[in-house]
């Protein structure tokens, strides 16, 4: 199985720093309450960054695909940011085609407009290439035939 090991502990954190310049607030890694479940007890979901005071939560996407595997990952952390009881929500991707393909097929389906959408358009040639071979070797693991998806349409 190709190793992710580098996108969560080099790539994610990357942006997550990237995201607390931009927005002036330092954010890290962090567990919270975002509901109730059937016991009772509280669900907790870990963020890629939260800010001290909790008012700030952030999701980290470092995916490329647009293939529907990944829209419905990101169409279930869009839900789970949404239920959090953050008064400020950001979603940052790495590839911009992925963010408007999300965007495109989940856009109504979900109140997207409160989620600000973040590129992080500067990460380091190194880990463009690292995150290219991650790429290729869960292609061969999966058997992707390397079709071309192109960015979907609107669902509605």
């Amino acid at each position: 199985m190709a190793d992710a090991s580098y996108l969560l502990k080099v790539v994610e954190p990357y942006v997550v720093k990237w995201v607390s310049a931009k927005i002036g607030v330092p954010l890290s890694p962090r567990r919270v309450a975002v509901g109730e479940k059937t016991d009772g007890t509280l669900a907790r979901f870990a963020f890629d960054g939260v800010s001290g005071d909790e008012k700030i939560g952030l999701l980290v996407s470092t995916s490329h695909t647009l293939k529907p595997g990944g829209t419905r990952k990101l169409h279930v952390d869009a839900s789970v940011i949404l239920q959090a009881p953050f008064e400020r929500r950001i979603m940052a991707f790495v590839n911009s085609d992925a963010m408007m393909n999300f965007m495109n097929k989940c856009d109504g389906l979900l109140p997207l407009k409160n989620i600000e959408m973040l590129l992080c358009d500067s990460l380091p040639i190194e880990m463009m290439q690292e995150i290219a071979k991650f790429q290729e070797i869960s292609k061969i693991e999966v058997g992707d035939k390397g079709k071309k998806w192109k960015l979907g349409g609107q669902r509605r």
